[in-house]
């Protein structure tokens, strides 16, 4: 074992520096709602624009560097190891794309990717070449040195990276402040010239048509949600864009998309609970709009078809499809199914009450099934589920589907138990999964073009670097091809761990708590092989639990810093998360969000009990929804932990609940409910809203980081409640504030600037934990 002895967690102040941590002024404003009112004394700190409130931000820097001086040689060890760790100039496996293949390049010193590709050579052969660090492949272009684009700001961040499918031009766009403002550029391949087709202001999704001469994209309003989907004909600037819709819900997200086989426009509109989804042939999309335009703001009229209303308030994503020569849609959807089910819908169907709509089922309603994504390619249905916790991937042959409409007793009308498909439907039906052969693994859809006989699947696990696997598929029953059409697993990749790394030395186990009202919470543990079980050995214990976000098992080179300083990283699966399907989640959000806290406490305390567990010296860490459990953790029972990192934290969730013009804040509602409308939630979400319930307590050493240009949780947030915890706790010289003065929700852009940052947190962690000899 390469770890460091333990030490005894150490105060990270000494007595000469207490008075010199920043003190923001009290200046009470008061909100009142639903006749409580709240004396608010930090709510100055959000004018990001003042003088002071950046003073103040750089004196905290200023102070949590000064206290933590004596990490500094920790921090650049952690660092290093990271940086040792990491092969630099990993690469991506090569993904076909009509004649090219595409893939990108890490280089050493680079902070970013440099985007490639080569020309096909065999046709016939879907072996992606080898790619070697520094030898150019023949044929190979540089389609974006992201690297080189980066010099030019402080900050840089890629959102759409989209190439037509003739593979003539490509669109992406930049964000360079770390807002989630981008622009995107569009630059032809054939020529390599940059187009003078720069849209500003947009949001991060942006894609081109087909044929590469439209370009989609939405905008956000001045709450940051998206709202209106706009397209942009290259080369055309003697008009503004063409609107082609505008969602004025204030409460729903509006997103674009192609359809699987690239003939369809979609646009979404959805929130957390139900969809409405808009689909429109392309060719039904006029290059030139200028007869078709109203005047007024460019609107187009054109004959979206909705699929399902929104008034039936149903939760789902569809595709359009043929089957046995019939045109269907493909509806992945919680009609009666709140974990979800797979629907063929007769496309003439489409804009029914669901109540009309007649659904034949692919994957019926489980309750130990979750269906989160499934989409066709032009010999499968891929589909992406999760059981027993673990995202996995099932592949059906669409040859089911042509049996299953030509069965008369294979369709049922919405509400009715139906009869069950024939027996050929059904076989096929059961689809594949690849086998693999550990308990706790994540497997997820890398890539599934609609035409290429293979499907691109991840694979990784908490001690199992990241894999990649082509699966090849076609005809059930063809040369190499099993009954469901689906060849061996190919593995093309695996992660590369530098430094003599053995996934033997480190070992994975599920254990599971007892929350307050009996239910059983799950618990994933990592630790060294090599630790003596006799020794109880500190623990860091991370979740989200929001969202319906699951915290699946995943690799990570920077977490081996800590396991093999010998300590035990916990994975505490809240309620409020999706790893034991939609239940999960409805039980730890709005009215019944403390469970997600009380959950995280009830796992605390069964890890302490356990003999190789330190009691004293478990440190919890969470961020951004996460970081406001670790605030509502803090205020339930401080004397449980070591040290606290928040990131990025929702702290002052009330607040931002009750401003609407807030980025966001509307879109937020169906998650903590609305306060504004609601004294019922105004009382739930005050009694746990971290900021506003802060006690006289002997609080651990609290670490919070945020950043400046954050758009989804303000700095102001933290900063806020860091002032606040001073004037309570105990220690108020041990809680700290990090800000990043030119990043965004991630943080510091580029790969170095974000190790640097996780060597910094995990040195204050390490301390925390009594491992920092």
């Amino acid at each position: 074992m390469t770890s460091e002895q333990p030490t005894q967690p150490a105060n990270p102040r000494s007595e000469d520096t207490v008075a010199h941590f920043p003190v923001a002024p009290r200046r009470p404003v008061e909100r009142t709602f639903h006749g409580h009112t709240f004396t608010d004394p930090y709510e100055w700190l959000r004018e990001k624009d003042s003088p002071e409130v950046r003073a103040h931000l750089d004196a905290e820097n200023a102070y949590s560097e000064s206290v933590t001086a004596d990490l500094a040689p920790l921090r650049e060890r952690i660092y290093g190891e990271i940086k040792d760790r990491t092969r630099e100039t990993d690469l991506s496996v090569p993904d076909r794309r009509g004649d090219w293949w595409y893939f990108a390049r890490t280089v050493e010193g680079g902070a970013h990717q440099v985007f490639c590709r080569v020309p096909v050579a065999d046709p016939a052969s879907w072996t992606p070449p080898t790619v070697e660090p520094g030898v150019a492949l023949d044929g190979e272009e540089v389609l974006l040195d992201a690297n080189a684009a980066a010099q030019e700001h402080e900050f840089y961040a890629l959102g759409a990276f989209s190439i037509s499918e003739d593979g003539t031009r490509l669109a992406w766009s930049e964000d360079v402040a770390g807002d989630e403002r981008y622009t995107v550029h569009v630059k032809d391949l054939t020529t390599g010239r940059v187009l003078d087709d720069a849209v500003a202001g947009t949001s991060a999704g942006a894609f081109l048509t087909p044929d590469g001469r439209q370009l989609v994209y939405s905008v956000v309003d001045e709450s940051w949600r998206p709202w209106q989907v706009h397209r942009h004909v290259i080369g055309r600037t003697d008009r503004p864009d063409d609107l082609l819709f505008q969602e004025d819900d204030p409460g729903l997200w509006l997103g674009a998309e192609l359809s699987a086989d690239k003939q369809w426009l979609m646009l979404s509109s959805s929130c957390s609970e139900y969809s409405e989804y808009r689909i429109l042939p392309l060719d039904a999309l006029p290059e030139d709009s200028s007869a078709e335009a109203v005047p007024a703001g460019n609107h187009l009229n054109l004959p979206w078809r909705t699929v399902v209303s929104r008034e039936d308030r149903v939760l789902y994503e569809v595709e359009p499809l043929t089957v046995a020569g019939g045109q269907y849609l493909l509806l992945s959807h919680d009609a009666e199914a709140p974990n979800g089910r797979v629907s063929l819908v007769p496309l003439e169907q489409a804009g029914r009450p669901l109540v009309e709509i007649e659904l034949t089922d692919v994957l019926p309603a489980s309750d130990a099934t979750r269906v989160d994504l499934c989409f066709p390619t032009a010999t499968h249905l891929v589909l992406s589920l999760r059981e027993e916790t673990t995202p996995r991937v099932r592949l059906v042959p669409r040859a089911a589907l042509d049996v299953l409409v030509a069965t008369p007793n294979g369709t049922t009308a919405h509400g009715e138990a139906g009869t069950a498909p024939g027996a050929a439907a059904s076989s096929l039906l059961t689809g594949t999964e690849a086998a693999f052969d550990e308990e706790l693994y994540s497997a997820g859809v890398l890539s599934a073009e609609y035409e290429n006989p293979v499907v691109r699947v991840s694979y990784t696990s908490f001690v199992t670097p990241p894999r990649v696997y082509d699966i090849p598929t076609g005809r059930p029953g063809a040369s190499g091809l099993d009954e469901f059409g689906v060849g061996e697993p190919v593995l093309r990749r695996e992660a590369t761990v530098l430094g003599g790394y053995r996934s033997e030395d480190y070992v994975v186990e599920r254990d599971w708590a007892e929350a307050e009202d009996g239910t059983r919470i799950p618990v994933s543990l990592v630790r060294r092989a090599d630790l003596d079980p006799s020794v109880p050995a500190p623990v860091l214990q991370y979740a989200y639990g929001s969202y319906e976000i699951s915290t699946d098992p995943a690799f990570s080179i920077s977490r081996l810093s800590l396991l093999d300083r010998g300590v035990i990283w916990a994975v505490a699966h809240v309620r409020g998360g999706g790893e034991l399907g939609r239940a999960w989640y409805e039980n730890g959000k709005k009215a019944t969000k403390k469970n997600t806290f009380t959950d995280f406490v009830a796992v605390t305390r069964h890890l302490a009990a356990r003999a190789d567990v330190a009691e004293d010296r478990i440190a919890l860490m969470g961020g951004s929804a996460g970081g406001l459990l670790a605030g509502a953790v803090l205020n339930l029972a401080p004397e449980l932990y070591c040290g606290a990192l928040a990131a990025v934290p929702f702290v002052d969730a009330l607040t931002s609940m009750l401003m609407p013009e807030l980025p966001l804040t509307a879109l937020e509602w169906e998650e903590w409910g609305n306060p504004v409308e609601s004294a019922e939630v105004y009382e739930y979400m005050r009694s746990y809203s971290p900021y506003e319930n802060v006690r006289d307590a002997d609080y651990p050493p609290i670490l919070a980081v945020t950043s400046l240009n954050d758009t989804r949780v303000l700095y102001v947030e933290p900063a806020k409640w860091v002032a606040e915890l001073r004037t309570r706790v105990a220690h108020p010289e041990t809680v700290l504030l990090r800000c990043e003065m030119a990043g965004g929700h991630g943080g510091a852009s580029g790969r170095y600037a974000q190790w640097k940052d996780t060597a910094w947190e995990y040195a204050w962690l390490a301390r925390c934990l009594g491992v920092a000899g």
